[in-house]
């Protein structure tokens, strides 16, 4: 647990996840993987200025299921 907490506190963490995210959509055709992704840098950029790696984490959250409810 420690080491995904220390890993979630890394901004470039959540860069390689939109790229995953990224890849996932254009390999399974998925329309909202831009958006998710889009939410993933956003996560980013949380992280880099406050180091909480929790809202970090929440703003992930709350962005993709917000480009599915769109």
């Amino acid at each position: 647990m420690r080491y995904l907490q220390s890993r979630l506190k890394e901004p470039s963490s959540y860069a390689g996840l939109a790229g995953i995210l990224t890849g996932l959509g254009m390999i399974f055709d998925i329309n909202e993987a831009p958006a998710v992704a889009e939410a993933a840098g956003q996560a980013a950029q949380v992280v880099a200025q406050s180091g909480d790696w929790k809202m970090g984490l929440l703003t992930v959250s709350f962005g993709a299921l917000a480009s599915f409810l769109r």
